[in-house]
């Protein structure tokens, strides 16, 4: 009888465990070290409200020897950006919830902003760095060929009063609604210098030319 009341009360307290919020005042652990090498570990999973098929949880990875990973797993359906992580603030003056980064189970990634375009970033705000590489192509020395065309000045001059800006160069009014892409704008702006360097050298054989005369 007395193991009868034991396994009763063992019952009961397993129960209140898992009906209750529990504070833990040290380390907590997840499974038992198994032995194996490589594999996934315990998972921590998070239900509530209404359980359902999207499964959130961290968990410990070994890929190999020596070499783990800490995932965070965000849903089921990748490539869709409907389930999220989040990290963020609850403001105490109107309880409410203000995110900071959320990252899409479609890879995507949000800094200051929920607001997601074609790009893997976006970001809401200023970026500090010490330097950024953008990796281009099509880098225009073709402008350098003998069977390239250059505008010639007048042509350029009657384009840009027409226009009110070089072209190829985007308007205000575009980069005002579009943004611009660096490693485009790059380019672009690479080609302009390298046409102007021709107009230069043109425009100095010029006048080489009316000091010998003058001479």
């Amino acid at each position: 009888m007395k193991k009868i009341y034991l396994t009763l009360a063992f019952m009961i307290a397993v129960i209140m465990v898992k009906a209750q919020s529990q504070t833990i005042n040290g380390d907590l652990s997840i499974g038992a070290d198994a032995g194996a090498v490589t594999g996934a570990g315990n998972r921590l999973t998070f239900n509530g409200v209404t359980s359902n098929s999207d499964e959130l949880s961290i968990y410990r990875l070994n890929r190999a020897n020596n070499l783990s990973d800490l995932r965070v797993n965000i849903g089921d359906d990748y490539g869709s950006g409907d389930d999220r992580f989040l990290i963020g603030t609850t403001n105490w003056v109107d309880s409410k919830y203000y995110v900071h980064m959320v990252v899409g189970a479609d890879g995507k990634v949000g800094i200051g902003t929920e607001t997601f375009g074609t790009e893997r970033l976006a970001v809401n705000g200023n970026i500090r760095a010490k330097e950024v590489k953008v990796e281009a192509t099509g880098w225009p020395d073709f402008v350098f060929r003998k069977d390239y065309k250059i505008s010639s000045l007048s042509d350029l001059d009657l384009y840009i009063k027409a226009n009110k800006h070089l072209p190829g160069i985007p308007s205000a009014q575009e980069v005002a609604k579009n943004g611009i892409e660096l490693g485009e704008m790059n380019k672009l702006l690479l080609q302009k210098i390298e046409e102007l360097t021709l107009h230069m050298i043109s425009q100095q054989k010029e006048i080489n030319e009316l000091k010998k005369k003058v001479k």
